[in-house]
């Protein structure tokens, strides 16, 4: 029979792509490994019916934790020619530090090379820190679990993965083009976007607005609940975290409304707390929709206040500001492609009386909140704001300072500010798993650069460079922005 033909070719190929690669292993040729990777992804692609598998490595250069994930089926597969125990216990922990078990149910490590015969399950749990679940049995897969997704799959399937494993070793006219072999001179690009991925919890909670605070509300309109309840916690002495919205009469939060702790419990009538999931409540509407956004901005609004990040309403951005007041200059440190340092504020003086500040320069950004198939995004671009007194106000000057810096910054200027933005978001993420603040209380993190690929190449030598800094340029001004 045909099937059999197919189960016979496709064992005979796979023997020989392991034992190639624990030679290459042996040799210390490790750029193998790497290869191995593509191998491994199009063949699960096949044979798991996975058909959004692909290779995040070559989205990012060494993905945290991981090397391949289909999002569509929240699957994510480490692979990996080192065997034992340690190696597997090491990517479960950075699967958690990266909180990749909040966007994929399932981690599978795959052995390149011959598995132990058992490993540990305690080990194993401890490691998983009860965020997820992980089977040394059946999450450890190997040649053996390839043979019997094989011995299962269709004929179409089978014949797809013989193809993929066929074009890899060579030697057979299937599978890659010339031009694959020998890429053109000029191969496709891969686009950073200013996206990044965020996640939130997959439930939200719903309650009626206790009758007092209507009340108090009375004709103002809808845009001013939020006055109101300034106004009612003002006058009962009680201050309450932003991360909530006011819809038709009702209070919308991540926190936890059924419990009698909540923020807000003094805010809403007794009984009528309600939980939903967050897909059921923005999936409704696109008014649903933006009030989820809404939700999800004061979250974020919430979370970096604690940051001493700020939210300037009239110019509807974050701002940086000094740790501790009284600071002449806020740096943060962070990791491009090696570790450096930030200035995100800084305080300049008048060169004829250094006692007078001559402007204070903080770095900001706006976002937007974007869903593309159930996956949810901030949008970030990065900005500068201008103030003046301790109480930092809005320089006049502002407008002036912004239009000037603008035009002197380029392309990469910029992407440098949103790399470093979306590196220190991803920072504060991991600062919490080890602080005292219960790390539930922003309800947002943050995950990775959205990467497209397939983009043309550009010839970056066209671009224009920088004008200089003209002779008329107020000395003041060059100082200030170097």
């Amino acid at each position: 029979m045909k099937i059999l033909d197919l189960q016979n070719e496709f064992r005979e190929l796979v023997a020989q792509f392991r034992n190639e690669v624990e030679a290459a292993s042996a040799m210390g040729h490790f750029d193998t490994h790497k290869v191995a990777e593509n191998v491994i992804c199009g063949l699960l692609r096949e044979l798991c019916d996975w058909p959004d598998l692909h290779n995040l490595n070559t989205e990012q250069a060494n993905f945290p934790g991981i090397d391949l994930a289909d999002d569509s089926a929240r699957i994510a597969i480490q692979v990996t020619a080192t065997a034992d125990i340690a190696k597997i216990k090491h990517t479960i922990e950075k699967f958690v530090n990266h909180n990749l078990h909040l966007r994929y149910d399932r981690l599978i490590v795959y052995v390149l090379s011959t598995k132990q015969g058992s490993y540990s399950q305690a080990t194993i749990d401890t490691a998983c820190e009860g965020k997820f679940q992980f089977s040394s049995n059946h999450d450890v897969w190997g040649y053996q679990e390839l043979c019997s997704k094989a011995a299962d799959a269709s004929p179409q399937s089978l014949q797809a993965a013989l193809n993929h494993l066929k074009a890899y070793l060579r030697g057979v006219p299937i599978g890659l083009a010339d031009e694959d072999i020998d890429p053109p001179q000029n191969p496709p690009e891969i686009i950073t976007t200013n996206l990044v991925a965020i996640d939130f919890p997959e439930n939200l909670y719903i309650a009626q607005l206790n009758r007092d605070l209507v009340e108090h509300h009375g004709k103002r309109r809808a845009g001013r609940w939020r006055d109101t309840i300034r106004e009612y916690n003002q006058d009962m002495q009680r201050r309450i975290p932003s991360t909530y919205v006011i819809h038709s009469d009702t209070l919308i939060t991540f926190f936890d409304l059924t419990n009698q702790n909540s923020p807000y419990q003094h805010l809403i009538e007794p009984g009528t707390a309600e939980e939903y999931r967050s897909q059921d409540f923005w999936r409704v509407d696109e008014g649903h929709e933006r009030v989820f956004k809404s939700l999800l901005r004061f979250s974020l609004q919430h979370r970096l206040f604690q940051e001493r990040v700020q939210w300037e309403n009239d110019e509807k951005e974050f701002v940086f500001f000094p740790r501790e007041d009284g600071m002449n200059q806020r740096e943060e440190v962070w990791q491009g492609e090696k570790k450096a340092k930030r200035t995100v504020f800084a305080r300049q003086f008048n060169k004829k009386d250094p006692t007078k500040v001559y402007m204070q320069k903080h770095l900001s950004f706006s976002v937007d909140f974007l869903i593309f198939n159930d996956n949810w995004f901030i949008s970030i671009t990065p900005s500068w704001f201008f103030s003046h007194g301790t109480t930092f106000r809005k320089s006049g000057y502002s407008h002036e300072n912004l239009s000037w810096i603008k035009r002197q910054e380029n392309n990469q200027q910029v992407m440098n500010h949103f790399r470093f933005i979306a590196s220190w978001l991803s920072s504060i993420d991991e600062v919490d798993l080890f602080s005292d603040r219960n790390p539930r209380d922003s309800f947002i993190s943050f995950g990775q650069i959205l990467n497209l690929g397939g983009a043309p190449s550009l010839d970056e030598s066209k671009w224009a460079a920088l004008p200089s800094p003209s002779e008329d340029e107020p000395e003041q001004r060059q100082r200030l922005f170097g």
